[in-house]
């Protein structure tokens, strides 16, 4: 193999370590990110079933799917069967 050939790939071998590392990094920040993005979807959905608690509005059925379709329980947050957040923890 000739010197130049040589020289080429192994330039080429180089760039394509440093791309595959800076792509291996920005995976790295967008699961970060991805976290914390899931975290704020679990809160806000936390807070609006809290408030439909509160209210003791007709919508805690609506609301108990959206528990579940986020992984919370939602007979544990007292919202299924229309119970208050006081008596589902009695």
């Amino acid at each position: 193999m000739s010197d130049r050939l040589k020289q080429s790939l192994l330039a080429s071998r180089s760039e394509i370590e440093a791309g595959l590392s800076e792509a291996e990094a920005e995976l790295a920040r967008i699961r970060d990110r991805a976290r914390e993005l899931e975290e704020l979807i679990a809160l806000g959905t936390a807070t609006l079933l809290a408030a439909e608690m509160l209210s003791g509005g007709a919508r805690n059925a609506p609301m108990a799917a959206s528990a579940d379709a986020f992984g919370l329980d939602p007979s544990a947050a007292g919202v299924a069967n229309d119970k208050p957040l006081a008596k589902a923890q009695k």
